[in-house]
């Protein structure tokens, strides 16, 4: 059964792609799928090695000979879901259902973030409206890096101007991106005989978000809370980790987190400690992340870190900073430097931490690693550094911009707000390929991306689609 209007083209588009995965590092099917829409429409195509489609369509009737323009979106999504939800990303297709105007998921993110871009495309390519020629390229992985963009062969993309579709607010533009890189962190342990009684401790509750949009909201970093809890458990006996993990995506605040350990003293402590500075954190995120949700409870554990490699995790992460580094001095509520404490993981003889780190300035990035780097070998860890993205910088003199200035203004009567954001842009990825290309980024209005509470309003999914549509016939 169809929950969106199949007549409107776009609404078809997104839809269909609920029901193929197409989560990062799992965008084979939907890559082919691409394909195949290419084969199928008798339109010349590039499948790279690292899945990225680039599909061409001449211009339309009369547009023959304007220059050319990219169309550009990302196809993969953010697989995140509540804790209890039965849903396979790899296999299952997405629960839609519309809610007062919007469409959601249930229990899931719903890949609007950039769904809505694909869409669009797709809806062009196999629509009549005006365009110049065509070159509408979708990009993979770039909710786990922008490695696809970073990956794209620039023999590929003529076109000097283009269009961003992963935006999302409808009555605004992007100006600038951040930049950014992970810093991942990593210490090698041996497990040993457990001796003493064991426990689990988990965070839950928290918000979450997009760990650029959001950082400056004062939300909860699981993983961070969940290491400040297992500090001060640590003040009134000896704690020997079994386990921990936390956090899904480098780019999402860590919403949930868990570790299994033994205690070496008494339980009375243990739960007082935890019950006093549960009290502490819910009053400190009473505005922000209301909903946290602290438990501890006996559990089986068999084998165990050792005391002093246990601590050394426990004390990097309760010292590791997260959210806000930099503002800026010129534009009201920007952040220009952040970090986010975003992936613990734990295999059987290793921790893993990923760190995102984003900045406006290259030195930004720079400074905020070398500091997490320090910090992290000081206790043990190994460092190193990946997913490197540049920085899109602010263009004084835009067309492109201009023409969406007043395209923006005859439709909506208001002007076109211009924006700055903290997240990071495949923007900056094409602006470094040709210093000359031209970009502007649309999109409509979404909410809450990167948690399951995300959401897709779909009066503006239309509005902005004409809205693109209408920009296209002026170029």
């Amino acid at each position: 059964m169809n929950i969106l209007d199949h007549t409107k083209a776009h609404q078809r588009f997104f839809e269909e792609m609920t029901r193929i995965p197409h989560g990062s590092f799992h965008e084979q099917a939907y890559s082919d799928y691409l394909v195949e829409f290419a084969k199928a429409h008798n339109l010349s195509y590039v499948q790279d090695e690292h899945l990225n489609v680039i599909i061409y369509a001449p211009g339309s009737k009369g547009y023959e000979d304007h220059a050319p323009l990219v169309l550009q979106a990302h196809m993969d999504m953010v697989c995140e879901k509540n804790k209890g939800v039965e849903f396979q990303f790899e296999r299952d297709a997405l629960d839609l259902y519309i809610e007062d105007g919007w469409l959601k998921a249930r229990g899931t993110t719903l890949g609007a973030d950039d769904g809505c871009g694909v869409a669009y495309m797709l809806a062009i390519l196999d629509g009549d409206m005006p365009h110049p020629p065509l070159e509408c390229v979708f990009t993979v992985q770039e909710e786990v890096g922008l490695f696809g963009a970073l990956g794209l062969d620039p023999k590929h993309i003529s076109a000097k101007r283009m269009i961003n579709l992963d935006d999302g607010g409808e009555k605004c533009t992007c100006t600038t991106s951040a930049g950014g890189v992970n810093v991942i962190a990593t210490m090698d342990f041996e497990l040993r005989p457990a001796e003493h009684t064991g426990y689990q401790l988990s965070v839950s509750g928290l918000s979450g978000g997009h760990s650029g949009g959001e950082i400056h909201r004062e939300k909860g970093n699981a993983n961070k809370i969940l290491a400040r809890l297992l500090y001060e458990i640590s003040k009134f006996g000896t704690v020997s980790l079994a386990h921990v993990e936390g956090g899904m995506k480098d780019n999402a605040i860590p919403r949930e987190a868990f570790a299994r350990f033994t205690f070496h003293g008494q339980e009375e402590k243990l739960r007082k400690a935890v019950a006093q500075e549960s009290e502490k954190i819910q009053k400190e995120l009473e505005f922000s992340d209301a909903g946290v949700c602290i438990h501890v409870q006996k559990a089986d554990v068999h084998q165990v870190i050792r005391p002093i490699d246990s601590m050394m995790y426990i004390r990097l992460m309760v010292l590791l900073p997260h959210g806000v580094h930099h503002r800026s001095m010129t534009i009201e509520g920007l952040t220009t430097a952040s970090m986010n404490a975003a992936v613990v993981t734990c295999t059987k003889d290793t921790i893993t931490v990923n760190c995102s780190i984003r900045g406006a300035l290259e030195s930004y990035i720079d400074q905020v690693a070398q500091g997490v780097e320090l910090l992290a070998e000081d206790y043990g860890f190994e460092t190193h550094r990946e997913a490197r993205y540049p920085a899109w910088s602010y263009e004084a003199v835009s067309p492109m911009r201009e023409c969406f200035q007043r395209v923006f203004k005859e439709r909506y009567g208001e002007e076109l707000a211009l924006i700055a954001v903290h997240g990071g842009l495949e923007c900056g990825i094409f602006k470094a390929m040709d210093p000359d290309m031209d970009i502007i980024t649309m999109g409509p209005i979404m909410e809450d991306i990167h948690t399951p509470q995300e959401r897709l309003n779909l009066d503006s999914f239309d509005r902005t689609f004409a809205l693109l549509c209408a920009v296209m016939e002026q170029l």
